[in-house]
């Protein structure tokens, strides 16, 4: 079967498909998957067949002066419907041979282009949330203890906005290939038994949900060993030490953070090894107690970790999760809020604290409650126990070629 992929955002968009289309294709499928052109040379290094699809994500996301302001939500919109245009222009000729398209994340043109083609659709999704439901508020509000009418009300106020931003743009590429107008563009976009390629111990699809649905478990990317002495032997020198990292979030936000993230592992007497994402040198690096790394796999790492810090994202949790290590989720944007409220109630770590929000103080009382709670430490290996990262991925593949 001739399968083409498409995603649009961060490494954590480009990740867990690049780990399907891999999986696809040792099951024997021929595959491309296409995304941020600066993703090509690690998707093609680890063997994934891959094409470009528009403009370097990284690279916008590190200009930003902050992650969230208004002006920065101005700018992702404009970028999002600039990445649209783009995908009506661009995918009609990458797909011309497929038997089956696949989309996720920001790519919300190919929905309507596959309707066009009369190829099967389908959506994989990293999150619960991205369903409408009563259960949750639309991604975009960061309060998660919202009364159901008030949940409600947020998708209804999305849905009447997006008639004059998404839906209105996706029915003038509609227009331009021939199809008659839609009256739902993220109804349209989701399609027909939508992935939710999330974990269960995590988050479960909302029992409200009349569309139909699939649950299959967050696909992990198996990166090859990364040999670095230097942090073997940091590890190795006493306790588990703590993670820290914000992942996708623009380079100065994430050094900001620094100074802080340092004084609350010493308060809590510990260790700690910190994602870093810019160049140069930090007031720390030499310090015996701080260790920086960069690109190296989380799934290689975590499970060696006391505490993981993180912003929320899908892939982190559900490693952190994967690997029985509790976690501190410092949600700066979107499902990030959903997911450190989600990761609190199912006991697999501290309440979340949000970056506007973040103190010593917080955070030093998060890392006691994760490093000393007994429920946390039992329930986080329970979990680790009851994933089956290669389960997932095959749970996936059958669903969507079975």
């Amino acid at each position: 079967m001739h399968i083409f992929l498409a995603t649009c955002g961060s490494r954590g968009d480009v990740q867990p498909m690049l780990a399907l289309c891999l999986a696809l294709q040792s099951s024997g499928h021929d595959v491309m998957l296409a995304g941020p052109p600066e993703k090509e040379a690690w998707a093609k290094k680890l063997g994934c067949p891959y094409t470009r699809l528009g403009k370097d994500v990284t690279a916008f996301v590190d200009n930003l002066e902050d992650a969230v302001s208004f002006k920065t939500g101005i700018k992702f919109i404009s970028f999002v419907r600039r990445e649209i245009i783009t995908q009506f222009e661009i995918l009609p000729e990458l797909i011309r041979n497929a038997d089956l398209i696949i989309a996720s994340s920001l790519v919300f043109a190919l929905s309507s282009i596959a309707e066009a083609k009369s190829i099967p659709y389908r959506y994989i999704a990293f999150t619960p949330q991205i369903l409408p439901s009563r259960e949750h508020p639309f991604p975009g509000i960061q309060f998660q203890r919202l009364p159901r009418w008030c949940n409600k009300l947020s998708w209804d106020m999305a849905r009447t906005g997006d008639k004059f931003n998404l839906t209105l743009l996706i029915n003038k590429g509609r227009k331009k290939i021939g199809l008659n107008p839609i009256k739902d563009a993220w109804a349209h976009i989701l399609g027909k038994n939508t992935i939710i390629a999330a974990d269960k111990q995590i988050a479960r699809i909302p029992c409200d949900i009349k569309k139909k649905t699939t649950q299959t478990g967050y696909m992990h990317l198996e990166l090859p060993e990364k040999n670095l002495p230097g942090l073997d032997n940091f590890i190795d020198a006493g306790s588990p030490p703590i993670f820290a990292g914000f992942g996708s979030m623009p380079k100065k936000d994430q050094a900001r953070n620094i100074p802080l993230l340092v004084e609350a592992a010493r308060m809590v007497k510990k260790r700690i090894v910190i994602a870093k994402f810019w160049e140069g040198f930090s007031k720390f690096s030499k310090s015996d107690d701080v260790f920086f790394i960069q690109k190296y796999p989380h799934l290689k790492l975590f499970s060696k970790m006391s505490v993981v810090i993180h912003h929320g994202g899908a892939g982190t949790t559900a490693t952190c999760a994967a690997c029985g290590v509790p976690q501190i989720i410092v949600p700066h944007i979107l499902d990030q809020f959903y997911h450190g409220q989600q990761v609190y109630l199912s006991h697999l770590g501290a309440k979340p604290i949000w970056r506007s929000k973040l103190t010593l103080g917080k955070l030093v009382s998060a890392l006691n409650y994760c490093l000393y709670n007994d429920k946390i430490q039992k329930t986080v290996k329970a979990c680790a126990n009851s994933i089956n990262r290669e389960k997932n991925l095959k749970l996936t593949i059958k669903n969507l070629t079975g």
